[in-house]
């Protein structure tokens, strides 16, 4: 198993780690999530302390700056996905 703890710095974050020879040819899930302790400073729908009013505005311009698809996209994508995690479970 492979554990590192990332603080990125910047928006784009390029990850590379050397694979156990034992991975080789194994499919390898990579997950990032935030931890609870940084959780409450990144979004109001996180639980927390409240944000104030200045870090409220701040996320809110952040995420107009986000890329944003289609509510039919994105459920066509989960559809998609759905079905390749129940083949991978049967």
């Amino acid at each position: 198993m492979i554990h590192k703890t990332l603080v990125p710095i910047d928006r784009k974050v390029t990850v590379s780690f050397t694979v156990p020879e034992s991975y080789v040819g194994e499919e390898v899930e990579v997950i990032a999530f935030i931890k609870k302790d940084n959780a409450a400073k990144s979004s109001p729908s996180l639980p927390g302390d409240p944000l104030s009013d200045k870090d409220f505005k701040n996320w809110i311009a952040e995420s107009e700056k986000m890329t944003v698809i289609s509510l039919e996209s994105a459920r066509n994508k989960w559809i998609n996905q759905r079905r390749k995690l129940e083949k991978s479970i049967q």
